[in-house]
């Protein structure tokens, strides 16, 4: 079976050869397991048979780079940065931490429907090409900092953290002037890029973190009346293209998961069942006829202390049991990071092929 196929009737709740599998993990662990086989990012993903390839395109704005990360970015100095939504992050390792916001002191919504979004005619997609892999199923989502649909992290980059949760409750013209101005723009960027590319595109990722390791960051009532809706109508312009729509979200969410399938989300990630209320068990038995879940291999604990027993373990108890009845893409729980040892990840993805091959 090829892995487009392999991965599109997974979604559809198919059981297929064997579970697909996905790649999540830093660049600096992708460079560690290049230098550990001697072998290129394309070649590392052939050999740990990943079925899933992500695609971008340039947005060439004047006076932005594109970084290592895929994000476009405005030098300061050598450590600092300022994106394209004005907001300024350090170099901290291999991360870019907000130092920044530039929503900050604005004090009501007039001030924030003045806010200039990015002038969408600066990219220029028609253009652009689209990264196409033959046989692979195509994931899209812009890149982190920059184009990656957001409507709850996205405004807490310009309002800061802690003034955006306090619009949720005590601000909330604010909160929904930025929420709108948000939606605006990723809606007709990404119309346009579905018009020019949707043949090349099998499934469209946005980012948004919901939840913590304990809880979710807000409740089910704020989640309706600020999100849930921008969500929706995304989610069905991607179906208006043939287009599968994807959220990541880390941590406790279970909260989210009936409204998210009552809009019409096809797959979930990251499934971070180390958090609370996140069982796996539960969540495939409550929602696992309706929404494809992604990922699941815990990456805190399991993938850099494990041994290679645990390790093997874990693999086949999120294979089982998210696996059941097809509607798993098995992948780690969030990006693999620097720490884990390039063994561990080639025992995950070797035992993921044997176990899930003797399975199906």
């Amino acid at each position: 079976m090829k892995p487009k196929d392999r991965v599109l009737q997974a979604i559809r709740h198919f059981c297929t050869d064997r579970v697909p599998f996905d790649w999540w993990a830093t660049g600096e662990t992708m460079n560690k397991i290049c230098r550990y086989f001697s072998l290129s990012e394309e070649d590392i993903l052939k050999k740990l048979n990943i079925d899933i390839r992500y695609a971008g395109f340039d947005i060439n704005m004047a006076d932005f780079e594109k970084q290592s990360d895929g994000s476009y970015q405005k030098k300061l100095d050598h450590q600092h940065f300022v994106d394209i939504w004005g907001v300024t992050r350090k170099r901290i390792g291999e991360y870019l931490e907000v130092v920044n916001n530039p929503l900050a002191s604005m004090e009501n919504e007039k001030e924030i429907e003045k806010f200039k979004l990015p002038d969408i005619s600066n990219f220029d997609i028609e253009k652009a090409k689209l990264a196409v892999f033959c046989d692979f199923a195509i994931i899209f989502t812009g890149d982190r900092l920059s184009t990656r649909t957001s409507f709850f992290k996205l405004a807490m980059y310009l309002r800061g953290f802690e003034n955006f949760l306090l619009d949720l409750v005590t601000n909330q013209k604010i909160a929904e002037a930025l929420t709108g101005k948000l939606f605006e723009f990723h809606y007709l960027l990404n119309k346009k890029i579905f018009e020019n590319y949707s043949k090349n595109i099998d499934i469209f990722m946005m980012g948004d973190d919901f939840g913590t390791q304990t809880g979710p960051l807000i409740g089910i009532e704020t989640f309706r009346q600020f999100f849930k809706q921008p969500l929706k109508k995304m989610i069905e312009l991607c179906h208006q293209y043939g287009i599968k729509a994807m959220l990541h979200s880390c941590g406790s969410i279970k909260i989210f998961i009936p409204d998210l399938i009552e809009i019409g989300l096809d797959i979930l990630n990251p499934i971070q069942h180390t958090a609370t209320q996140m069982d796996l068990k539960e969540l495939k038995k409550e929602f696992g006829k309706y929404i494809c879940f992604h990922g699941a291999v815990d990456v805190q604990k399991v993938l850099p202390f494990g041994t290679k027993e645990k390790i093997i373990e874990e693999v086949k108890r999120c294979i089982d049991i998210l696996g059941e009845n097809g509607g798993y893409i098995f992948a780690p729980s969030h990006n693999i990071q620097a720490d884990v040892p390039a063994e561990n990840i080639i025992t995950m993805y070797e035992a993921a092929l044997q176990h899930s091959t003797l399975r199906y």
